[in-house]
């Protein structure tokens, strides 16, 4: 389990339009789920192509069932467990994080040593819990040292920035591009604050809003859109009960909520493995 069980207070009944936003976290840096346009399937199209070699063959030299690469690629919408994907980068000679997330390099270096250790391109992100829309818990129950960690890309764009997860709950992102975030993916982020730039529209991030002077806090996912007037933090869903939280420019707070950014979200992933 990821995080501990929350005891929810509110869900959905909480007008979504705040009058301030915590500026010290109004920074960010561009692009969201870098080097992601692509199926992970494509990338090991592209690595059968550049070594000439059969999807059985791969198959086998990862140490997996002669049609494992073919069952992957007749399951569109399945993704491959990290520890499937860290053997089938072996077998296809990269690195796990170029497999899983067009992540650091493609192909596998060759020193006087051997090959470069694929799982120096990985690291451990601390898991901060869950994000929920709509879920309003006690400041309390969000423990942001639970302890856990889930392995992750290195990030080449934001090598300075603290790595964070967090396990969505809800359908509040199954419409997100380039990748639906669905209900038990991880999002591997950038902690916002290590950013130092300014928000981009469309940018997607993990947005908290607190209200009774803090005492209540919900944590969710949303896409950013830049309006003359006004700051919006939008859900991208087939679901219409999910509103976005619409934050005003340049007026004084009068509801006592707040909205901070605590993270870009960088990747997404939907089976990680907890180490």
């Amino acid at each position: 389990m990821v995080s501990r069980e929350h005891d929810a207070i509110v869900e959905g009944n909480i007008p979504q339009t705040s009058r301030t936003i915590s500026p010290s976290r109004w920074k960010n840096g561009e692009g969201i789920f870098p080097r992601m346009p692509r199926d992970i399937r494509e990338r090991i199209t592209e690595r059968l192509k550049d070594l000439n070699k059969s999807m059985r063959a791969a198959s086998l030299d990862a140490g997996m069932g002669d049609t494992a690469i073919r069952d992957l690629m007749r399951r569109p919408t399945d993704s491959p467990t990290m520890e499937t994907i860290e053997k089938l980068a072996r077998a296809l000679n990269t690195t796990a994080a170029w497999l899983a997330f067009e992540a650091g390099p493609k192909t596998l270096r060759v020193g006087g040593d051997g090959l470069v250790n694929a799982n120096r391109s990985f690291t451990l992100a601390k898991v901060d819990g869950e994000v929920k829309a709509g879920a309003f818990l006690r400041a309390e129950a969000f423990d942001d040292d639970l302890g856990e960690a889930i392995s992750a890309p290195r990030d080449p764009e934001y090598p300075f920035a603290r790595q964070v997860a967090y396990r969505v709950r809800g359908d509040s992102m199954n419409e997100a591009k380039p990748r639906p975030i669905r209900d038990g993916d991880f999002i591997i982020c950038a902690a916002w604050e290590d950013l130092g730039a300014e928000p981009r529209d469309g940018q997607l991030v993990v947005v908290q809003q607190t209200i009774n002077s803090g005492q209540l806090r919900e944590r969710s996912v949303k896409a950013i859109r830049l309006h003359p007037d006004r700051v919006e933090f939008v859900p991208m869903s087939s679901n219409p009960e999910h509103q976005p939280i619409v934050v005003p420019r340049n007026l004084d707070p009068d509801d006592g909520r707040e909205v901070t950014i605590l993270a870009l979200v960088r990747y997404v992933f939907d089976n990680q493995l907890i180490r």
